[in-house]
């Protein structure tokens, strides 16, 4: 007969403070980013917004709801998973989401109408659907009440709310070792900042996987 064993308590309890504390730390990535990339767009800094001159009010609307978004994810992530204030967690889902529909309708606009080259395009391109299809389906499965599901979805959908800070990420750290030109740091951090967090992620939830169904036992 086969059968599943429960993760001990204790492994549950380890598996919540290293989430609680990858939050944590995603948070003040988050609250640094944004002070450092996004407010100067958003006080209307002259010079960031040169670059968008006939786009600027796709770029604000993009910034200001990814920020909500950028803030309001970890947050909602942990009241989901540690499923306490449910009422609250809910409204919170609903700001989540209204800004991620708007700011990934604008980062499709904002990737078409790039004048970097068309691999940024894409690669932006291709960061706006992860981000639909990872939230969207972040939802339905709510809808279907498939809770697991839909905590594996909003992990998912969060790792693609990072993606701008990821892309700074890359672009600085391949700038100070001055791995190619700035062109091709852009081009290749457009893909490097959704898909390789993305392929982490999926290692790490399904490997988890692995560790809460063991190896079934035989009887005869």
């Amino acid at each position: 007969m086969m059968t599943n064993q429960p993760l001990p308590a204790a492994h549950e309890r380890s598996v919540s403070w290293l989430l609680t504390g990858l939050l944590t730390v995603a948070l003040l990535l988050s609250i640094g980013f944004l002070a450092k990339f996004a407010l100067p767009y958003l006080l209307l800094d002259s010079d960031v917004l040169a670059r968008f001159a006939g786009r600027r009010a796709w770029i604000l609307t993009h910034i200001a709801t990814g920020s909500v978004a950028l803030l309001v994810g970890p947050i909602q992530i942990w009241f989901g998973f540690s499923g306490k204030a449910m009422g609250f967690h809910r409204r919170l889902g609903v700001v989540y989401l209204v800004s991620i529909a708007v700011s990934s309708l604008t980062s499709f606009y904002l990737a078409v109408t790039t004048e970097v080259s068309w691999v940024l395009g894409a690669g932006l391109g291709g960061l706006g659907c992860a981000w639909v299809i990872t939230t969207s389906l972040a939802y339905l499965a709510v809808v279907l009440r498939q809770y697991q599901q839909h905590q594996e979805w909003m992990i998912r959908s969060y790792v693609v709310t990072l993606g701008f800070v990821f892309f700074r990420v890359f672009v600085g750290v391949t700038s100070a070792f001055e791995v190619g030109t700035l062109f091709d740091r852009l081009n290749a951090g457009s893909w490097f900042c959704w898909a390789f967090p993305l392929l982490i992620t999926e290692a790490i939830l399904q490997g988890m996987k692995l560790f809460r169904r063991p190896a079934a036992a035989v009887s005869g």
